[in-house]
């Protein structure tokens, strides 16, 4: 009997510089499934290092293993990418990428990034693996199934994708998500914007604000609890439009300004958000618990879970029986009511959280440079013109 068995490519890993002088050419000789291990040391990439085919791309240590890009253009030119891929299972670690405008681009299924530094970055496929990096820009997700852990963003996060997790992340700047049930735990950023965001689940998250709705596209049965909300800001929980959203056991507190500052914000102009629930949240030194100056159209919403609802601060009622329940509903308008107010807050003030790094100063549009030469061009045409006049003054002289 004859078996026929499939033939098992060789796997190698290539050294750089060892085997070969630069990462172009290391990768350009390895094959599917490959790993291009770079030593500590400085390598130029002068132009964008395409990568068509599964490897792994591997430095000694992100400290000391520096990629250097082909330079920065600006927003006003198109971006110059230091590595480009497009291939499945690409896996990147223990590098650094500077001196570009996108540190990696890579389109394909189970892509790692891991323990490296670098700028602003897209990914998009599915089931990635973004953990422990420092990200000195924005990080675009597009896809599904992608696990975003462990990460420190000198800016912020845009996820378009479901099915996704963002967890244990600081941020300096905030995040944009759009999708459906996404899990985002244990984050400290900002400001976070729903759009189009349905039945994802925000938990022990520290923020400024949270924004549902955002551009007035609603957004609906997503669950939000035992986050900490904390200002000074205009608003903690802006509840823009969309309905079956559930609020409880969240923090909010200290939202006070000179243009007041809301602990939980409904609706907007000719925007409805109807029947979302809140319940067992504390509210504490907000200059309003809940902010109605918009017409708060729709049905209304639920302040209560049937039998206990949330702490307000600014509640003056009673408790003549002792059930640690007020005697009299705290009333917002007469479609949103608590009717029954806590006595007594439920979750003790947080400990404060360690601040997000700040972003890195990014390098300013040059107008200066740009009026500098300006006016060169213009000394120049000058000078042209004044040689130009002499001559032809000088021609009819001798005419």
């Amino acid at each position: 009997m004859l078996v026929l068995l499939p033939a098992c490519a060789e796997v190698h890993t290539i050294i750089v510089p060892d085997d070969f002088a630069t990462i172009s050419t290391a990768v350009e000789h390895a094959g599917e499934g490959d790993t291009v291990y770079v030593k500590s040391g400085t390598y130029e990439i002068n132009e964008t290092l395409n990568i068509n085919k599964t490897i792994s791309l591997i430095g000694e240590d992100a400290a000391t293993t520096l990629l250097v890009g082909p330079g920065i253009t600006g927003w006003l030119f198109s971006p110059q990418v230091a590595i480009e891929v497009n291939a499945d299972n690409f896996k990147i670690s223990q590098v650094t990428i500077n001196n570009c405008d996108v540190g990696i681009s890579v389109s394909g299924e189970g892509t790692e990034v891991s323990n490296t530094i670098m700028s602003r970055s897209d990914v998009s496929g599915s089931h990635s693996l973004i953990s422990n990096n420092t990200i000195t820009g924005l990080l675009t997700v597009t896809g599904s199934y992608q696990t975003i852990t462990g990460n420190n963003f000198a800016a912020g996060l845009d996820l378009n994708g479901s099915f996704c997790s963002i967890t244990e992340n600081t941020m300096a700047y905030d995040i944009y998500l759009q999708g459906d049930s996404n899990t985002i735990k244990g984050n400290n950023f900002p400001t976070m914007f729903l759009e189009y965001a349905d039945s994802n689940i925000i938990s022990n998250n520290s923020f400024t604000c949270l924004w549902v709705g955002f551009m007035g596209h609603a957004c609906s049965n997503n669950a939000v609890f035992e986050n900490i909300a904390k200002g000074p800001y205009i608003w903690g929980i802006l509840m823009v439009t969309g309905s079956q959203n559930v609020f409880h056991d969240n923090y909010i507190a200290d939202y006070v300004g000179d243009n007041d500052g809301y602990g939980i914000a409904i609706g907007g102009t000719n925007l409805v958000a109807e029947n979302n629930i809140f319940y067992h949240n504390t509210l504490v030194n907000n200059s309003k618990s809940v902010g109605y100056n918009w017409a708060l159209e729709g049905s209304g919403n639920v302040w209560d879970n049937g039998k206990e609802g949330n702490y307000w601060s600014d509640y003056n009622g009673t408790d003549a029986n002792g059930d640690k329940i007020g005697d009299t509903p705290y009333i917002i308008d007469e479609k949103n009511i608590d009717h029954y107010p806590l006595m007594s807050p439920l979750i003790a003030p947080p400990t404060p959280l360690p601040s997000p790094q700040p972003q890195p100063e990014q390098e300013p549009f040059p107008f200066a440079s740009i009026a500098v030469a300006v006016l060169v061009i213009i000394a120049i045409a000058g000078v042209i013109l004044l040689v130009y006049r002499s001559k032809h003054i000088a021609a009819k002289s001798v005419q």
